[in-house]
Formats: C-alpha cells, structure tokens, sequence
C-alpha cells in the first residue's frame, strides 16, 4: 500500500511540474489560443456559406449551430490534447541520450510518459480550453448539459485522450527502430483529417465510408467526444464501446512496445 501511494505522488509530482510548465510558457498557449479563434472565424464563415444561410440542415446533417459547435469545440480539441509535440520531444531525448536519465525515476517509463502529457493537456486546457469553454458553451451558444450527458461526455473525452496519447507515443518511440519519425507524424495527421472527423463530422460522410471509419482508432480520438458534445446521433452506445476497445489494445500495444523498444536500448547502448 505504501509504495503504491509513493508511486501515485511520483506521478502526480510529475503532472503537476507539466502544469507548471504550461503557465510558465503561457505566451505561446495565448498564442496559439488566439490563432485558434482565427480558425474558429473561418471555419464558421464556412459552415454558414455551406449552409447557404439557414439553419435548416438536410436529411441527416446536423444542424447549422451543431456544425458550428463541433468545429469551434474541435479547434480547441487538438491544442488541448497530446500531438506531435510529445512524439517529437520523445525522439529528441532518444536520439541525444537524455531518455537513460528518465529510465532513473521511480516510475513505470510508459505511466510516466503519460503522466506528462497528462500534465500537459490540464495546463493548456486551464489556460485555453477551459475560457473558451465557458465564453462560447456558456455566454456565445448556450445549451444545457444534463448529468447523463456530462458523464457520456466524460467517458468519451478519456477515450479520446488515452487514444491520442498512445498514438502520439508510440510514433515517438518507434525513434528505436527508424531514423526519423517525420513521416509517421504526417500519416498521423492525415489519418486524423480524413479518418477522425476533424475536417468535418464523420455522420456528414456517405454512408458506407461512416460506418467503416468507426471500426478505426482516430475517429475515437476526435469525433466520437466532439459528436457526444453535440448530441450527434450517431455516437451510440456501440460506438462508445468501439471506443474504448481501441483505448485498451492501444495501452496494451504501447506497453509492449515499451518493453521491445527498452530491450533494444539495452542492447544497441543507447
């Protein structure tokens, strides 16, 4: 019990110093917040002019405020949640060495990569994502949030997260095994567009391109939270359940790739 409890301080010791980095860079937070807005503006030019206008959508769209939510609501998403930031700084530190010191602390090498952009992802959303919450949820497009929809909403945010993360770290770690990981941050990123609904809602796409994305891990990285936050109907239970069958294999797949990824650090000495 007691080491258990030294553990969990270690991790908690290790989030909150990532917070604490988050303010202390809270110029670039700002920064990339107010480009964020930029985005936002465009986007809802966009979606009004697709529209034509009216908030009359057709059969089977979302309406004209849910569109404009999910794209404002997913603008916020990606500068809140891991991304290619962690893949990068992971590559860095096993190309100079820096990843040994780490292999030191008293924790789990993969709890502790995710205890950091746990860290992270609460600095930025307190600095950015939490404002822009309560300006545009609260006082811009007010709608109410039930208690059933608040867990639903919940649920499917850590699913989201566990996602991204792994899929963040594992590209990271594959530093390992190719020389540089560039590439698979870029597939990352189109998979997300095309795949993830962060263009537009995946219940915008055909019928048969929609019901197979869902079967993929990127579209529960993105639109399945952002779908719940609007109430799409087409985030159901099955798709929940979707979701979190990919957040398991995904920690799954990282812890092992953790450990062949350690073995060959050992063997090739750093």
């Amino acid at each position: 019990m007691e080491r258990t409890w030294r553990t969990c301080r270690a991790h908690l010791a290790v989030a909150h110093m990532q917070i604490r980095l988050s303010f202390h860079y809270r110029t670039r937070a700002f920064s990339q917040g107010f480009g964020a807005l930029l985005l936002i503006g465009l986007q809802g030019a966009l979606w009004t002019a697709v529209y034509a206008g009216g908030d009359t959508p057709p059969a089977g769209w979302l309406s004209l405020r849910q569109t404009m939510t999910y794209a404002a609501a997913g603008t916020v998403w990606v500068l809140c949640l891991p991304n290619l930031g962690l893949a990068r700084q992971l590559e860095a530190k096993i190309r100079d060495g820096r990843i040994t010191t780490e292999l030191l602390m008293p924790m789990g090498f993969f709890t502790q990569w995710f205890s950091v952009a746990l860290g992270r992802s609460l600095g930025i959303t307190a600095l950015v994502g939490l404002p822009a919450a309560v300006l545009g949820g609260a006082l811009l497009v007010p709608f109410q949030l039930g208690s059933g929809h608040a867990l639903r909403l919940a649920l499917t945010s850590v699913i989201a997260f566990v996602v991204l993360f792994n899929l963040s770290y594992m590209i990271g770690l594959s530093a390992f095994f190719i020389r540089r990981v560039d590439g698979l941050n870029e597939v990352r990123e189109a998979l997300l567009l095309l795949l993830g609904g962060s263009m537009m809602p995946v219940s915008l796409y055909p019928g048969a391109i929609r019901d197979a994305v869902v079967w993929t891990p990127f579209v529960h990285g993105f639109y399945t939270p952002l779908g719940t936050l609007v109430k799409d109907p087409f985030v159901d239970g099955r798709v929940i359940a979707i979701g979190i069958c990919w957040a398991v294999t995904l920690t799954a797949a990282s812890a092992l790739y953790t450990r062949r990824g350690l073995r060959k650090l050992v063997i090739a000495g750093g």
